[in-house]
């Protein structure tokens, strides 16, 4: 059995928001903006933990932002950028539009993580596909991913679909619930205090 990487965490927060119309990693789910949540909940678990985004400007250096590296407009660019700035560890990502991942989410895709793949991570709500942002990446990934992305590869759903995954189901679907727009924000907020 190959030896067990430490973790490091990335939140994913690189994307555009444009069908949100506000930056995603700035709202306030649970009494802090939600990058600021995932930090202090992924510090629990992991060596390190670090904020995926386009440019470091506009992020407070105590979330350790870690800049987009390749001229890629998807999440593929975040985890590729994570691996070039350290190859040696594996790395535990969590999209910042997922409001209901919490510290029993983390724990169970931590305890259900198989090393000898390249990457632990959950079936999405359909149960057919992989949820590609909310795994666990083994550093056997790297040069995958990096020949993926050579040969022009963006999807990191189909570059799953293709390769060793150890493959788990969410105990509590919830987990797995994204807010991408103004509407769905407003429909989870009202959904938490019993208005439809």
């Amino acid at each position: 059995m190959s030896e067990v990487k430490s973790i490091n965490g990335l939140i994913l927060a690189g994307g555009k928001s444009s069908r949100m119309g506000t930056d995603k990693a700035l709202i306030d789910y649970h009494g802090k903006p939600q990058r600021e949540y995932l930090f202090d909940l992924l510090s629990k678990y992991c060596a390190q933990v670090y904020l995926s985004c386009k440019e470091a400007a506009h992020v407070p250096p105590q979330l350790n932002p870690l800049p987009d590296h390749y001229d890629l407009n998807t999440p593929l660019n975040g985890i590729l950028s994570a691996f070039n700035f350290n190859p040696a560890t594996a790395w535990l990502t969590v999209p910042v539009d997922m409001p209901l991942i919490d510290a029993e989410t983390i724990k169970y895709l931590i305890d259900h993580r198989n090393p000898e793949k390249i990457a632990t991570c959950f079936w999405d709500s359909t149960g057919k596909l992989p949820e590609p942002l909310l795994a666990l990446w083994e550093t056997s990934a790297n040069n995958l991913l990096s020949d993926y992305y050579t040969n022009s590869g963006f999807s990191i759903r189909e570059f799953l679909c293709h390769h060793p995954v150890n493959m788990v189901t969410a105990t509590t679907p919830n987990w797995l619930k994204n807010i991408n727009s103004f509407q769905e924000l407003n429909h989870f907020r009202n959904s938490l205090h019993g208005k439809k």
